[in-house]
């Protein structure tokens, strides 16, 4: 009998990057999925190249019913479970700025968050992706459905995100990242998110790339810290040591090592079942927790921090990220 995840599915391989800046609205994707080491041909997959068009984004408005405003989250408690007087929550706090929503497949628009540049993309970038539906508020946003299924190279259909940084074949604007990781003494993030009854196979993942300097050439590792391991998918590599403890961050992970397209990857993931739907943390204490366990942390600079969701396999319904920032320090 063979196990339900016995084939190990990668996380990513970085496509975008073989992008040419003029190629920045043909696409959005996060990267080409496939077996682990990825694929040094062609990509397969590419969109055709098109003149990119300016992306002005949308004017600060009141979110449409039901979704979050400042100061409110729908009625969720967020509750992060890491959370000190020296370090209280701010989810569900903002003030968001720039909404809409959009049936296209590469939409891409820069929002805010208490006046803090992020960008964010729908990036339905799978072969097997048929359909989305997206709306947004600053970072907030909502996958209101989406249909498609996994690649044959097991990609998933769509990987729609926020981030702060330069990610993918796209950059936000000014918000602290790139930056190197000895001049920082802190990356707190946090990040909430709803399952709205969606229980099928997506992840809810951080993706941070690392570079060996603040340059989109640069480019040399990531890290992933999955707050949703979903049934039937996995992460990239291998799992090298269970049930650990990061030091100040609250819960235990599996440790899944490897490389995607030649680049190394480290993730640290939640057990199936376990979902973590919101969490403040500083990046900096998983890439210590990388060091104390003497693995190579794959970069000097942090080039950019995402979060979405990984959709393999749909349909999904009202999936949403409800809040999400970066703190640069």
């Amino acid at each position: 009998m063979i196990p339900s995840k016995a084939i190990v599915r990668t996380v990513a391989a970085l496509a975008a990057l073989a992008l040419l800046p003029s190629c920045a609205s043909a696409g959005g994707r996060d990267r080409e999925d496939g077996p682990e080491g990825g694929s040094t041909g062609p990509d397969p997959y590419a969109t055709p190249m098109v003149t990119p068009t300016p992306v002005t984004p949308a004017p600060a408005a009141p979110a449409p019913a039901g979704r979050p405003v400042e100061n409110g989250n729908g009625g969720l408690p967020l509750n992060p479970s890491n959370t000190t007087p020296d370090a209280p929550s701010v989810l569900g706090m903002a003030t968001m700025g720039g909404n809409g929503q959009s049936t296209e497949r590469y939409r891409k628009t820069d929002v805010t968050r208490d006046g803090q540049n992020y960008y964010l993309m729908a990036n339905g970038w799978g072969p097997g992706f048929q359909s989305q539906s997206i709306s947004w508020s600053g970072t907030s946003f909502t996958v209101e459905s989406m249909a498609g299924t996994q690649g044959p190279n097991y990609e998933p259909a769509s990987y729609p995100t926020v981030f702060c940084g330069l990610y993918s074949d796209s950059q936000s604007r000014a918000c602290g990242l790139p930056a190197a990781l000895d001049t920082m003494t802190s990356l707190r993030t946090g990040w909430s998110w709803r399952a709205n009854n969606n229980i099928g196979e997506y992840n809810a993942a951080y993706d941070i790339w690392l570079g060996t300097s603040a340059a989109r050439s640069s480019f040399s590792g990531y890290l992933m810290v999955w707050f949703r391991e979903p049934p039937g998918q996995q992460p990239a590599g291998r799992l090298t040591t269970s049930d650990v403890t990061v030091e100040h961050v609250p819960g235990t992970w599996d440790i899944w090592t490897g490389a995607v397209g030649g680049r190394p990857i480290i993730n640290w993931v939640r057990a199936e079942g376990e979902d973590t739907p919101s969490m403040e943390f500083d990046i900096l204490d998983f890439v210590r927790d990388a060091e104390a366990r003497q693995l190579t942390v794959p970069g000097s600079h942090v080039l950019s921090v995402a979060v979405g969701f990984e959709i393999w396999k749909g349909p999904i319904q009202d999936l949403e990220s409800v809040d999400f920032y970066v703190d640069v320090e």
